[in-house]
């Protein structure tokens, strides 16, 4: 029996079931590509949340949402704008919920460090880019730039000049700030004409800014000052540089150091040495127990002393001018200056060890030690400069590829004992080693006096 209360429905196939979902499907995707092609845009975007002051560094960034672009129109600064640095290239995503639903946009562009010269409404540049075949270009944009505000008990300024060791220019005058100054770039007034900076950068390092302006100039002497240096409209004051001497004045009076230090060391030498000079060998010798010197012995003798005594006063006088000239300090050469003073001591107090004697005990009389040293002089081809009743004085011949220019030996005659040195040939040029030479010598003539074997090398 059949109930015809109820209404019987027609079965629904698969195929109307899938047309139904690829229809909903479409609707999707077609809401999403509309979505997803009106926000595509073109906009500029600064970097601070602050007001924008005159002088203050700000990121411009020209960004192109949900879109790559295939070529650019830049933007183009007219004078009221510096840009310092750019254009940099630029990428960024960003993910957002707005009434509840997330959406996510990612962005490309690029940007610009700039900086407002002044302050007032001020029009960015707009720009525009082309992605596929749309034109998308910047909306206006003004921004409001605030009168520069400077902490005068924070704001530090320095001038410079230095000689440059080369290149196109003898000197660089360097501004440096830690704030952008009104007068961008600010002019500087060497030698009463006006110049602009060859040469500016900027950095910043754990929020602290640094203004570097360079200025070359070729003038043999100088007197640098900055033309109205204000920051946020307030004067600042740096103190003007003026060079006291010119270039060829500035190595004249280093030369002229030079030549008062020689004139010291030779007044020191012929005070220091006006006995010895005097003195005979013999008898300075036995009272001495050391070699007498003339100023000509002392120079040779003393000269690597003399030499690094003379680098460090020249090195000294280099830092000592350049602090009177131009108020800069030269660490390199004043230490060098410095260095070298402890190390003339030391090759002092060794050249000093050298003129002492060695005593020799012997029983040969005089004429048994005429002949021993004979023997030596014709063994060794010594040359024998004098034969004398209380003392003998020779000088050796060196090879070509001996290391030094040869050596001088001196033989003193005492009671029972002979005293002998030998040091570097005081009559040629300075050597400061012996390199063993002078002490085998020493070796054979004690050998020859108190052996009875043969000469030995």
């Amino acid at each position: 029996m059949k109930n015809k209360g109820n209404i019987t429905r027609p079965p629904v196939s698969s195929m109307q079931i899938y047309c139904i979902l690829i229809s909903a499907l479409l609707s999707v995707v077609r809401v999403y590509a509309s979505t997803t092609a009106d926000s595509v845009y073109f906009h500029i975007k600064a970097d601070t949340m602050r007001e924008i002051r005159a002088g203050q560094v700000v990121e411009l960034t020209y960004a192109l949402v949900n879109a790559q672009f295939d070529s650019v129109s830049p933007p183009v600064f007219n004078s009221s704008i510096e840009v310092i640095e750019g254009p940099k290239s630029h990428e960024g995503s960003s993910y957002a919920i707005i009434n509840g639903v997330g959406r996510k946009s990612r962005e490309s562009g690029f940007s610009y460090i700039v900086q407002f010269r002044q302050s007032g409404e001020v029009e960015l540049p707009s720009a525009s880019v082309k992605a596929g075949n749309r034109t998308y270009t910047t909306p206006e944009c003004r921004v409001t730039v605030h009168p520069a505000v400077v902490d005068m008990n924070k704001l530090k300024c320095s001038l410079k000049v230095e000689r440059m060791a080369g290149g196109y220019a003898k000197y660089c005058a360097t501004l440096t700030c830690n704030a952008c100054p009104d007068q961008n770039p600010p002019l500087l007034s060497i030698n009463g004409k006006i110049f602009r900076p060859t040469r500016k950068s900027f950095s910043i390092s754990n929020g602290k800014e640094e203004y570097v302006y360079e200025y070359f100039f070729n003038d043999d002497s100088y007197e640098v000052s900055c033309e109205e240096l204000t920051f946020g409209g307030k004067p600042y004051s740096v103190k003007p540089k003026k060079g006291k001497l010119a270039g060829a004045d500035f190595l004249i009076a280093i030369v002229v150091t030079g030549a008062l230090f020689e004139l010291a060391w030779w007044l020191a030498c012929r005070r220091r040495y006006r006995e010895d000079k005097d003195a005979l060998l013999a008898e300075f010798v036995l009272e001495k127990k050391a070699l007498p010197l003339t100023v000509s012995w002392a120079y040779t003798h003393y000269g690597v002393s003399h030499t690094l005594l003379l680098f460090s006063v020249l090195f000294l006088a280099t830092t000592g001018v350049a602090i009177y000239t131009d108020s800069l300090f030269m660490s390199v050469f004043f230490w060098l200056g410095i260095a070298f003073v402890p190390l003339a001591y030391l090759s002092y107090r060794h050249q000093r060890r050298k003129l002492d004697f060695q005593s020799i005990p012997t029983t040969l009389d005089e004429q048994a030690i005429y002949d021993r040293i004979y023997n030596l002089a014709a063994t060794y081809d010594w040359d024998v400069d004098h034969y004398g009743e209380d003392c003998i004085v020779a000088h050796t011949n060196p090879a070509i590829w001996h290391l030094t220019w040869g050596e001088q030996i001196f033989i003193v005659f005492d009671k029972g004992q002979v005293w002998v040195n030998s040091v570097n040939d005081l009559n040629k040029r300075t050597s400061p080693f012996s390199f063993g030479y002078a002490k085998r010598n020493v070796r054979r003539i004690r050998d020859a006096l108190t052996q009875s074997a043969a000469i030995r090398d």
